[in-house]
Protein backbone atom coordinates (compact mmCIF):
# COMPACT_ATOMS: atom_id res chain seq x y z
CA UNK A 1 0.00 0.00 0.00
CA UNK A 2 1.74 3.05 -1.10
CA UNK A 3 0.24 5.57 2.18
CA UNK A 4 3.03 8.12 1.02
CA UNK A 5 1.33 8.85 -2.36
CA UNK A 6 -2.44 8.34 -1.78
CA UNK A 7 -1.48 11.09 1.37
CA UNK A 8 0.24 13.25 -0.76
CA UNK A 9 -2.38 13.74 -3.06
CA UNK A 10 -5.13 14.32 -0.32
CA UNK A 11 -2.12 17.33 1.24
CA UNK A 12 -2.01 19.02 -2.19
CA UNK A 13 -5.69 18.65 -2.78
CA UNK A 14 -6.70 20.01 0.91
CA UNK A 15 -3.54 22.61 0.61
CA UNK A 16 -5.27 24.39 -2.51
CA UNK A 17 -8.91 24.14 -1.50
CA UNK A 18 -9.13 27.59 0.16
CA UNK A 19 -11.70 25.82 2.90
CA UNK A 20 -13.66 28.97 4.65
CA UNK A 21 -12.92 28.57 8.00
CA UNK A 22 -15.95 28.67 10.95
CA UNK A 23 -16.20 31.57 13.12
CA UNK A 24 -14.30 29.63 16.44
CA UNK A 25 -13.98 31.28 20.09
CA UNK A 26 -10.82 32.27 21.39
CA UNK A 27 -8.19 29.77 20.30
CA UNK A 28 -7.12 29.70 23.98
CA UNK A 29 -10.16 28.03 24.92
CA UNK A 30 -11.28 24.78 24.77
CA UNK A 31 -13.54 23.30 21.73
CA UNK A 32 -15.52 20.65 21.44
CA UNK A 33 -13.72 17.79 20.11
CA UNK A 34 -10.43 19.27 21.46
CA UNK A 35 -7.77 16.07 22.82
CA UNK A 36 -7.38 17.50 25.72
CA UNK A 37 -6.34 16.39 29.22
CA UNK A 38 -6.01 17.43 32.98
CA UNK A 39 -8.51 19.13 35.12
CA UNK A 40 -11.21 20.62 33.20
CA UNK A 41 -11.07 23.59 35.74
CA UNK A 42 -7.28 24.10 36.32
CA UNK A 43 -6.05 27.29 36.44
CA UNK A 44 -3.56 27.32 33.52
CA UNK A 45 -4.76 26.07 30.43
CA UNK A 46 -1.96 25.73 27.83
CA UNK A 47 -2.99 24.77 24.31
CA UNK A 48 -0.12 23.60 21.98
CA UNK A 49 -0.20 23.45 18.18
CA UNK A 50 2.43 20.66 17.02
CA UNK A 51 3.15 18.21 14.64
CA UNK A 52 4.50 14.19 14.78
CA UNK A 53 6.77 14.98 11.63
CA UNK A 54 8.44 18.30 13.09
CA UNK A 55 11.73 18.04 14.66
CA UNK A 56 11.32 20.96 16.72
CA UNK A 57 8.14 19.30 18.34
CA UNK A 58 9.66 16.20 19.18
CA UNK A 59 12.91 17.89 20.90
CA UNK A 60 10.09 20.01 22.87
CA UNK A 61 8.32 17.09 23.97
CA UNK A 62 11.20 15.21 25.02
CA UNK A 63 12.87 17.84 26.78
CA UNK A 64 10.22 19.86 28.50
CA UNK A 65 6.93 17.33 28.58
CA UNK A 66 7.55 15.59 31.19
CA UNK A 67 7.95 18.47 33.75
CA UNK A 68 4.45 19.77 32.04
CA UNK A 69 3.25 16.46 32.68
CA UNK A 70 4.93 16.18 36.28
CA UNK A 71 4.69 19.55 37.29
CA UNK A 72 1.52 21.11 36.09
CA UNK A 73 -0.76 18.54 34.57
CA UNK A 74 -0.87 15.52 37.51
CA UNK A 75 -0.99 18.07 40.24
CA UNK A 76 -4.43 19.62 38.92
CA UNK A 77 -2.61 23.00 38.00
CA UNK A 78 -3.35 22.35 34.45
CA UNK A 79 -5.50 21.59 31.98
CA UNK A 80 -3.66 20.70 28.53
CA UNK A 81 -4.73 20.82 24.76
CA UNK A 82 -3.28 19.36 21.63
CA UNK A 83 -3.87 20.98 18.69
CA UNK A 84 -2.30 19.01 15.02
CA UNK A 85 -0.65 21.00 12.50
CA UNK A 86 0.98 19.39 9.43
CA UNK A 87 4.45 21.02 9.49
CA UNK A 88 7.67 19.53 9.02
CA UNK A 89 6.96 16.86 6.70
CA UNK A 90 3.47 16.74 6.02
CA UNK A 91 2.70 13.58 4.21
CA UNK A 92 4.32 11.59 7.78
CA UNK A 93 2.63 14.33 9.88
CA UNK A 94 -0.88 13.08 8.10
CA UNK A 95 0.16 10.16 8.33
CA UNK A 96 0.54 10.10 12.07
CA UNK A 97 -2.45 12.05 13.10
CA UNK A 98 -4.50 9.31 10.58
CA UNK A 99 -2.91 6.37 13.10
CA UNK A 100 -4.18 8.24 16.61
CA UNK A 101 -7.17 8.73 15.23
CA UNK A 102 -7.66 5.14 14.57
CA UNK A 103 -6.50 4.26 18.15
CA UNK A 104 -8.97 4.34 21.19
CA UNK A 105 -9.97 7.80 22.44
CA UNK A 106 -8.17 6.90 25.91
CA UNK A 107 -4.89 5.99 23.22
CA UNK A 108 -4.92 9.27 21.24
CA UNK A 109 -1.83 10.76 23.84
CA UNK A 110 -0.08 7.41 23.94
CA UNK A 111 -0.32 7.50 19.91
CA UNK A 112 1.19 10.87 20.42
CA UNK A 113 4.28 9.56 22.85
CA UNK A 114 4.66 6.27 20.56
CA UNK A 115 5.05 8.86 17.32
CA UNK A 116 7.74 11.05 18.73
CA UNK A 117 9.50 7.91 20.31
CA UNK A 118 9.99 6.81 16.62
CA UNK A 119 10.19 10.09 14.74
CA UNK A 120 13.78 9.41 13.66
CA UNK A 121 13.27 6.40 12.40
CA UNK A 122 10.59 7.04 10.17
CA UNK A 123 12.61 10.37 8.81
CA UNK A 124 15.10 8.04 8.37
CA UNK A 125 13.66 5.41 6.37
CA UNK A 126 11.57 7.79 4.29
CA UNK A 127 15.29 9.03 3.33
CA UNK A 128 16.39 5.90 2.10
CA UNK A 129 12.97 5.69 0.27
CA UNK A 130 12.39 2.13 2.73
CA UNK A 131 8.88 1.75 3.45
CA UNK A 132 7.42 3.19 7.36
CA UNK A 133 4.39 0.43 7.54
CA UNK A 134 6.24 -1.25 9.57
CA UNK A 135 6.86 1.60 12.27
CA UNK A 136 3.38 2.46 11.54
CA UNK A 137 2.14 -1.08 12.18
CA UNK A 138 3.95 -1.78 15.06
CA UNK A 139 2.46 1.52 17.13
CA UNK A 140 -0.73 0.87 15.80
CA UNK A 141 -0.42 -3.26 17.68
CA UNK A 142 0.69 -1.17 20.80
CA UNK A 143 -2.45 1.23 20.97
CA UNK A 144 -4.73 -2.14 20.35
CA UNK A 145 -4.76 -1.58 16.09
CA UNK A 146 -4.81 -4.80 13.83
CA UNK A 147 -3.01 -3.71 10.60
CA UNK A 148 -6.39 -4.19 8.63
CA UNK A 149 -7.95 -1.81 11.04
CA UNK A 150 -4.97 0.55 10.42
CA UNK A 151 -5.12 0.17 6.53
CA UNK A 152 -8.52 1.12 6.50
CA UNK A 153 -8.26 4.15 8.62
CA UNK A 154 -5.55 5.38 6.58
CA UNK A 155 -7.65 5.11 3.43
CA UNK A 156 -11.03 6.55 4.70
CA UNK A 157 -11.14 10.07 3.04
CA UNK A 158 -13.43 11.45 6.10
CA UNK A 159 -10.57 10.92 8.25
CA UNK A 160 -8.35 12.19 6.32
CA UNK A 161 -10.26 15.67 5.70
CA UNK A 162 -10.45 15.70 9.49
CA UNK A 163 -6.43 16.01 9.50
CA UNK A 164 -6.60 18.42 7.26
CA UNK A 165 -9.09 20.29 8.27
CA UNK A 166 -7.65 20.35 11.92
CA UNK A 167 -5.08 21.80 10.03
CA UNK A 168 -5.98 24.26 8.52
CA UNK A 169 -8.13 25.94 12.02
CA UNK A 170 -4.76 26.07 13.90
CA UNK A 171 -3.63 28.26 10.72
CA UNK A 172 -6.28 30.09 11.16
CA UNK A 173 -5.83 30.40 14.98
CA UNK A 174 -2.47 32.48 14.46
CA UNK A 175 -0.23 29.29 14.53
CA UNK A 176 2.33 29.96 11.87
CA UNK A 177 4.64 28.02 13.40
CA UNK A 178 5.62 24.92 15.51
CA UNK A 179 5.38 24.23 18.59
CA UNK A 180 3.08 27.57 19.25
CA UNK A 181 0.90 28.19 22.35
CA UNK A 182 -1.89 29.87 24.07
CA UNK A 183 -0.78 29.90 27.41
CA UNK A 184 -4.17 31.44 29.36
CA UNK A 185 -4.73 33.07 25.89
CA UNK A 186 -1.49 34.11 25.20
CA UNK A 187 0.27 33.33 22.44
CA UNK A 188 3.89 31.90 22.85
CA UNK A 189 5.97 31.94 19.56
CA UNK A 190 9.60 31.67 18.81
CA UNK A 191 10.66 34.23 16.45
CA UNK A 192 14.22 35.70 15.64
CA UNK A 193 16.00 38.74 17.37
CA UNK A 194 15.18 42.37 15.39
CA UNK A 195 19.16 40.99 13.97
CA UNK A 196 18.33 37.81 12.96
CA UNK A 197 21.20 36.38 15.20
CA UNK A 198 19.17 34.62 17.49
CA UNK A 199 15.32 33.13 18.43
CA UNK A 200 13.43 34.53 21.30
CA UNK A 201 10.30 33.48 22.82
CA UNK A 202 7.10 36.07 21.64
CA UNK A 203 4.33 36.79 23.20
CA UNK A 204 1.34 38.20 21.26
CA UNK A 205 3.74 39.18 18.79
CA UNK A 206 6.28 40.77 21.01
CA UNK A 207 9.35 39.75 22.63
CA UNK A 208 9.03 37.97 26.24
CA UNK A 209 11.12 39.69 29.00
CA UNK A 210 11.69 38.26 31.69
CA UNK A 211 13.55 40.08 34.98
CA UNK A 212 14.54 42.66 32.34
CA UNK A 213 16.14 40.08 29.62
CA UNK A 214 14.78 38.37 26.63
CA UNK A 215 14.13 34.93 26.90
CA UNK A 216 16.20 32.87 24.16
CA UNK A 217 14.37 29.68 22.54
CA UNK A 218 16.02 27.14 24.46
CA UNK A 219 14.34 23.87 25.46
CA UNK A 220 15.60 24.41 28.75
CA UNK A 221 12.43 23.04 31.30
CA UNK A 222 13.26 25.65 33.78
CA UNK A 223 12.46 28.56 31.33
CA UNK A 224 10.08 26.85 30.34
CA UNK A 225 8.44 26.64 33.46
CA UNK A 226 9.06 30.29 34.05
CA UNK A 227 7.01 31.76 31.34
CA UNK A 228 4.11 29.23 32.39
CA UNK A 229 3.93 30.29 35.76
CA UNK A 230 4.60 34.21 34.55
CA UNK A 231 2.02 34.14 31.93
CA UNK A 232 -0.34 32.23 33.75
CA UNK A 233 -0.22 34.49 37.02
CA UNK A 234 1.48 37.63 36.62
CA UNK A 235 1.72 38.90 32.80
CA UNK A 236 -1.85 40.23 32.98
CA UNK A 237 -1.19 42.36 36.07
CA UNK A 238 2.54 43.42 34.65
CA UNK A 239 0.82 44.76 31.82
CA UNK A 240 -2.26 45.87 32.78
CA UNK A 241 -4.38 43.60 31.08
Amino acid sequence: MNWLRNIAISVVAIATSGMAQAQMPHPGDERPGDRAIGEITAPIRMVEYASVACPHCRVWYESIWPMVQDEFISTGEMRFIYREMLTGQPQLAALGFLLADCAPEDQYFNALHLLFETQEEVFSLAREQQSTAPVYYQIANALGVSNDEMDACLADETLQQAVFARHQQSVADGAQGTPAFFINNYLLTTNPTADGLAYVYHVDGEPLMLDGDLVPSTNDADTFRRIILYLAYEHGEDTGN
